[in-house]
């Protein structure tokens, strides 16, 4: 009887002892061991931004979608995408409908007044699209920014900013999306696309295209840091992220994804401050 009961505590201690082990591991920011009893990731993402997240074929893809897949694997927890309209992406943060917001979202302060951004990922600027045959007219200094002159951006953006800011004696336009205002820039409905470079790259390919009908205008015009977004009180999930952006940084895994989706020539171009339009 007496060997029972010391077996039996023996097998109670090495119990304890894992259910221990597990109560700590379960504490750390982003640990699972089974992924499939993970909580799941809950990216919200709107889809109108290529190359960083747009729709292809009916499935998500670009910068956004690699990077939260990616980042699913890293922390062992099942990734789900939250399709939203642009301007209910940091409402839905905020009411905990969607843990972090990938979805090529530039810092600002009021943004930073609604939710806390992780490091940025990446760096980027304010270009404009003309069509070819105006690419001598409107790619002067101040050119856009005359009486006549329609220019276009993206509802809800840094873009819309920076047009509404610099840009204030040309007719303003915006659009819901980049699709819908490049349509319009080939369709002679506006004269110039605003928006992020990487839109613009992807839509010209860069300084050696085959795209005849659109030019860029590639003097980025302002400055921005693109970057994730997680509520302003979700601490640990930020620090796990920056530190998942670290290692990435370090490894190259971040320049190989954007090197995937924005095969440009990489320069240095200086930026030209918005009151020179």
């Amino acid at each position: 009887m007496m060997g029972s009961i010391r077996e039996w505590r023996g097998a109670r201690a090495w119990v304890l002892a894992w259910v221990m082990i597990g109560a700590v591991a379960m504490s750390v920011p982003g640990f699972a061991g089974d992924v499939g009893a993970a909580e799941p990731l809950r990216v919200g993402i709107a889809p109108i931004y290529p190359p960083l997240a747009f729709k292809k074929a009916g499935e998500l893809d670009g910068i956004e979608p690699e990077f939260a897949r990616r980042l699913g694997e890293r922390l062992e927890r099942p990734v789900t995408f939250t399709e939203l309209p642009w301007e209910e992406l940091l409402v839905a943060l905020g009411a905990g409908r969607v843990d972090v917001v990938m979805s090529g979202m530039s810092i600002t302060a009021a943004r930073e007044r609604q939710a806390r951004f992780t490091d940025s990922y990446l760096q980027v600027g304010q270009m404009a699209l003309v069509r070819s045959d105006d690419f001598d007219r409107l790619s002067g200094k101040g050119a856009l920014n005359q009486d006549g002159v329609r220019v276009g951006y993206p509802r809800g953006t840094t873009s819309e900013e920076y047009v509404k800011k610099a840009l204030v004696r040309a007719t303003q336009r915006g659009f819901a999306s980049s699709g819908d205002g490049v349509s319009a820039l080939r369709n002679a409905q506006i004269d110039a696309w605003v928006q992020d470079a990487p839109a613009i790259w992807r839509v010209t390919g860069g300084f050696f295209s085959d795209e005849e009908q659109l030019r860029g205008l590639y003097a980025p015009r302002t400055e921005e840091h693109l970057a994730w977004a997680v509520r302003l009180d979700d601490t640990a999930l930020a620090e796990v992220l920056d530190e998942t952006l670290r290692v990435w940084k370090a490894d190259g895994t971040v320049e190989d994804v954007i090197d995937d989706w924005i095969r440009v020539r990489k320069t240095s171009i200086e930026v030209v401050p918005p009151d020179d339009d």
